[in-house]
């Protein structure tokens, strides 16, 4: 089924959207046939950052029109699929890149007779192969934020600590050196925010970015006759040759954070939230995204805050980190496709890409864009190796993690059935019978 609805995409206005997405045609570009009509979009964005872009690109659209509806992120997906089935949806959505690939029967790809693989992938930074197909890019990126380390300055120079940790063996070794208190579930000061899931911002994200440091794929995404179905692989083994898992030896690594009888104590689940906790100058050590410095600086001017690379794993030659990442796309229900694949080629390229991308606190997904001097390297180098994976139930997949986690730090589970349960149920989940 899903094979056919990607066949049946057409490629009216996107014959020449490789060139618009560079950048090299304007919008309303007299050539070929004149776009008319107008295109919803409902998108987790804030109207505000919308309403004043939209403006300004429907004046230099001229024939056609943009129209914009906020919908919050926690409702987005009913909302959505009830507008659909009573045929009121819109033509087009922005939204996490989670939510889109949650939608994926449900979208109008970008031919690929149009964008073809290598074009797309030139093109934009690696995160944002997870929205391609044998069939055409599902969505185009419209703003990147890679995970990096933020760091407390001032905690690390009062502990004798010179630089901030770039592996992971260096996060545990500093432990002791950092951590003050503990006893009775309070910390008066601690090294980093892991352990936990229900206090800890981005646990999951973090788990998954750590199978990616050990070369493996959390979940592998595979299109058949039948249409489309996924393998969890992220506690396989990289080679014949290895004895890792690297699921299980990312949760071991995670989980000895909130083990009271291990040196490395820093965290448990009755602590505030970390973001939190980093801001009162309680933490040294943060994992967040991009996005999050505008945040924590407006919280605490005084911070004496430093951004670096999120620790890797020693040893495997890699550098991955996660990434937040938002995206455009064209539903199967739009009755304006060349409007609709235009404005998705519009808003996810050069000109207008930098703008959504700002307002969202990101980076645009154009490698070309990354080489701007007012760039941070740091900020540079974490997009190229940010990575996505197929997140395709971020709230049934959240529960997994979070129960998963609790169950190996309380003993309920060792690490390695509580591992081997999650991938089995993560399986099931991916794949229903």
């Amino acid at each position: 089924m899903f094979k056919n609805i990607l066949m049946g995409a057409g490629v009216g206005a996107a014959l020449f959207a490789i060139l618009i997405f560079s950048g090299k045609i304007p919008i309303g570009s007299s050539s070929g046939p004149k776009l008319t009509g107008t295109v919803a979009i409902w998108g987790t964005i804030p109207e505000a950052y919308m309403d004043g872009m939209l403006q300004q690109y429907n004046i230099q659209a001229k024939t056609y029109t943009v129209s914009y509806k906020e919908i919050k992120e926690d409702v987005f997906v009913p909302k959505l699929i009830d507008a659909l089935a009573n045929g009121t949806g819109p033509d087009m959505i922005i939204a996490p890149y989670q939510i889109i690939l949650s939608q994926l029967s449900k979208i109008y790809p970008f031919p690929a007779t149009s964008l073809p693989e290598t074009t797309f992938k030139t093109n934009l930074v690696d995160a944002a192969s997870v929205f391609w197909t044998p069939y055409g890019a599902i969505a185009l990126p419209i703003s990147v934020e890679p995970m990096v380390l933020f760091y407390n300055r001032s905690i690390l120079s009062k502990d004798g600590i010179v630089n901030p940790p770039a592996y992971w063996n260096e996060v545990s070794d500093m432990a002791p050196a950092v951590n003050q208190g503990g006893n009775g579930g309070t910390f008066n000061e601690s090294t980093i925010a892991l352990g936990t899931v229900n206090n800890v911002p981005y646990a999951k994200d973090i788990l998954m970015t750590m199978v990616k440091q050990l070369r493996q794929t959390p979940v592998v995404q595979n299109f058949t006759t039948n249409g489309v179905n996924y393998s969890i692989s992220a506690n396989d083994k990289i080679n014949n040759s290895s004895d890792v898992l690297p699921l299980s030896a990312s949760i071991r690594f995670f989980t000895q954070f909130s083990d009271p009888t291990k040196n490395t104590f820093s965290w448990n689940s009755f602590a505030p939230n970390a973001v939190d906790q980093f801001i009162a100058e309680k933490l040294a050590l943060y994992i967040g995204y991009s996005g999050d410095e505008r945040t924590i600086r407006e919280q605490n001017q005084k911070l004496d805050l430093g951004v670096t690379y999120l620790p890797q794993a020693k040893g495997y030659n890699s550098f991955a980190t996660g990434v937040r990442m938002y995206g455009i796309t064209t539903l199967r229900q739009t009755k304006n496709s060349q409007v609709a694949l235009t404005v998705e080629a519009d808003f996810a390229g050069s000109v207008w890409g930098p703008q959504l991308a700002a307002a969202l606190g990101g980076v645009p997904a154009l490698k070309n864009l990354l080489s701007d001097p007012n760039l941070s390297i740091v900020l540079a180098k974490s997009t190229l190796g940010a990575s996505a994976w197929y997140d395709i139930a971020p709230d049934a997949t959240y529960s997994l993690f979070l129960n998963t986690i609790n169950d190996i730090v309380t003993g309920r589970q060792n690490v390695t059935d509580g591992t081997d349960i999650m991938v089995a149920r993560m399986s099931d989940l991916y794949n229903p019978k």
